[in-house]
């Protein structure tokens, strides 16, 4: 169910006066003990802002021209803070030593991982609520226990603690009954105000990452979720930080390098493109608002196809505005609204590229479900995918697991004794330090699945023998190779035998279609043209003390693409996935 109350605030622009008025530093902000805060008080005073403001009917925005940088001011103190932490690095460990954390999407992979890590790393940290779809509470425990602390990825906590370990858990993790995209994250009254009062960070995880859902759904979880939840942060005393989970994906058709930089609610990548070549030429802003209106437009409307037609719109939208599907484009509106309703919370996203198995922590190789290039692996291991849609040379952005968590809470922790009241960006992405191209994923995938093959066999009984892969710039080419091989393998020996032979046409029919449909899907991946910078990574990297960078491990510029895939991520898959477990056919 969408919620549009208070809705307005989606476009709600603040003037440069209240801007440059607020107080940039919280409260709190003393206990970071900065000698040189009164003298960022008197570089403050000294700012000059010439500014002007543009409005229509149809748009508003408004250009600054400051003599003094507000960000350079607030750099130049980070760096005071971080030097006198440079002994000691971050202080990973110590950050979150006694806090209490609200997270969500906590059953999902990468939330996951980031729990087991908190608890093996900082047995100190002292609650981690985590909001679970129930309707009850002893639902949501049960699937606390089964989905968590039962997982295997605990298995290693589990050993630490030994016949303890069960005492351990349940004294740190509480199951609490909610939905992000409902008023107050969907917590009875009593609960939300205790967690409101106690909560230090939140860790927000909740995504619908499909890339082809429902342009209503799309926008329940991944647009109304933030919005909910920032107005849930602004009853929280204590907080010191809120963390999104994003894409770096959600910079939709951008190309070259891209930086990590943040949205603001009206942009969009097809306006960056028109005014870049037109400065003068208008073209509609992104509004949320509208989006969200659109969609309880239609919802009002029966019919009978209408699914498909929300699903179609979603897709049309993302492309009309830049993006490559409705899973990013809803992303990229997710962060421009909690950038519009930030004000003095603290706020840091980060921009995982494709999240794939584990590198080392807990063990290597863990995986939870088909993440976004295992069902390519897969197809390709079973003989269904012998060509594919895209270019051979372009970059696959991959990132382990573990080390998108371990650069979380390196992150989160700098930015968590700062408390300063900004965004910040960070692409968790290799393609920068260690690319890795599409045709040595295929190279890889030949060499283990030609030396250890999946047991699938064809019609004749045969075991399917994988081939070099071969691309296709166009959909007709990579369809009719496709059929070519997969009837080969499929072919009838007794041709007389119709009722068989037309079993294995429909069979081909089918899978033909799914391929095809497939195949669109992963185009815009397979063919883009961008790659992220991450310099707030490195810099990170750069921060962390010696000891730190050996528990917290971030960087990707070690990964040995070809042992990791042949080695670590392909036996994970086959035994964390689909061993002993119905999958895909």
């Amino acid at each position: 169910m969408l919620l549009f109350k208070n809705i307005f605030a989606f476009n709600k622009m603040e003037s440069q006066t209240k801007l440059f008025s607020k107080n940039y530093f919280s409260p709190k902000f003393d206990q970071c003990k900065i000698s040189s805060f009164e003298k960022y008080e008197k570089r403050k005073r000294k700012i000059t802002c010439l500014s002007s403001f543009f409005s229509s009917p149809n748009d508003q925005h408004f250009s600054l021209k400051a003599i003094t940088n507000v960000e350079a001011i607030i750099m130049e103190n980070e760096k005071e803070i971080i030097s006198q932490k440079s002994n000691n690095g971050i202080g990973i460990i110590e950050f979150f030593e006694g806090k209490n954390i609200l997270v969500t999407g906590a059953t999902g992979f990468l939330a996951k991982a980031l729990i087991e890590k908190m608890l093996r790393t900082i047995p100190k940290i002292n609650k981690i609520y985590v909001l679970i779809r129930a309707k009850d509470k002893e639902a949501a425990f049960d699937r606390l226990k089964s989905e968590i602390i039962e997982s295997k990825l605990f298995k290693c906590l589990e050993e630490m603690h030994g016949e303890y370990y069960k005492q351990f858990i349940l004294s740190k993790l509480v199951g609490v009954v909610g939905n992000i995209y409902e008023p107050n994250l969907g917590m009875d009254i009593i609960t939300s105000q205790q967690i409101a009062e106690e909560i230090d960070l939140i860790i927000d995880s909740a995504a619908n990452t499909k890339f082809d859902e429902r342009y209503d759904l799309a926008l329940d979880t991944n647009v109304n979720g933030p919005y909910q939840l920032m107005m849930f942060a602004k009853k929280c005393k204590k907080l010191k930080l809120l963390m999104h989970y994003s894409t770096a994906y959600a910079n939709g058709e951008r190309e070259g390098i891209i930086l990590e930089k943040p949205f603001t609610m009206g942009e969009s990548i097809t306006k960056e493109k028109i005014t870049s070549i037109s400065p003068f030429t208008k073209f509609p802003s992104l509004n949320a608002a509208k989006e969200m209106d659109l969609i309880s437009k239609l919802k009002n409307i029966t019919n009978n196809g209408l699914e498909q037609i929300v699903k179609d719109l979603g897709v049309e939208r993302a492309k009309f505005y830049g993006w490559l599907d409705t899973y990013t484009f809803t992303k990229a509106i997710g962060e421009m609204l909690i950038n519009n309703m930030r004000d003095e919370i603290p706020i840091l996203i980060l921009r995982p590229s494709t999240i794939t198995s584990s590198y080392k922590e807990p063990f290597p190789g863990w995986i939870q479900g088909f993440r976004v290039i295992d069902p390519l692996i897969y197809l390709y291991g079973k003989g269904d995918l012998p060509g594919f849609l895209g270019d051979p040379n372009n970059l696959l952005d991959m990132i382990p697991v573990d080390m998108a968590v371990n650069a979380t809470m390196a992150a989160i922790a700098k930015h968590g004794y700062l408390q300063i009241p900004q965004l910040n960006i960070y692409h968790l992405a290799t393609s920068f330090v260690n690319p890795f191209s599409l045709h040595k994923l295929f190279d890889n995938c030949y060499d283990y699945f030609t030396s250890f093959p999946f047991p699938f066999v064809n019609s004749k009984g045969d075991k399917i023998e994988v081939n070099e892969m071969k691309y296709f710039d166009k959909l007709s080419e990579f369809s009719n190779y496709t059929m070519e091989v997969l009837s080969k393998q499929h072919r009838v020996q007794d041709l007389s035998d119709e009722k068989e032979l037309l079993k294995i046409q429909m069979r081909l029919k089918r899978k033909m279609e799914f391929l095809n449909n497939f195949s669109k899907t992963y185009e815009p991946y397979s063919t883009y043209k961008g790659w992220f910078h991450n310099g707030n990574m490195k810099n990170l990297l750069e921060e962390m003390s010696e000891e730190e960078r050996g528990s917290f491990e971030i960087d990707a510029s070690k990964i040995n693409w070809r042992d990791y895939f042949l080695e670590i991520h392909i036996p994970g898959l086959k035994k964390h996935v689909l061993e002993g477990k119905k999958v895909p056919t």
